[in-house]
């Protein structure tokens, strides 16, 4: 096989590897930035005073978004 055009499945093969590994990167940081926005919508509740129970018994608290509509 010529050389240039074995150059060039090597450098092909290198950035599908490179692209696989950013798109493992993004999606962690996906997780953790959806972990976060929960964790602040959590405290933002607790502050407005609409606490989350923990255990899950009783009756469930009314949530709101940050506009005040019920979801």
């Amino acid at each position: 096989m010529d050389e240039r055009i074995e150059r060039l499945l090597a450098l092909a093969e290198t950035q599908h590897t490179t692209i696989v590994e950013l798109g493992q990167q993004v999606t962690r940081q996906a997780e953790q930035i959806g972990l976060l926005v929960q964790s602040v919508a959590l405290l933002l509740g607790e502050e407005l005073g609409v606490p989350v129970p923990e255990d899950g018994h009783g009756d469930e608290a009314a949530r709101t978004d940050l506009d005040g509509k019920p979801y």
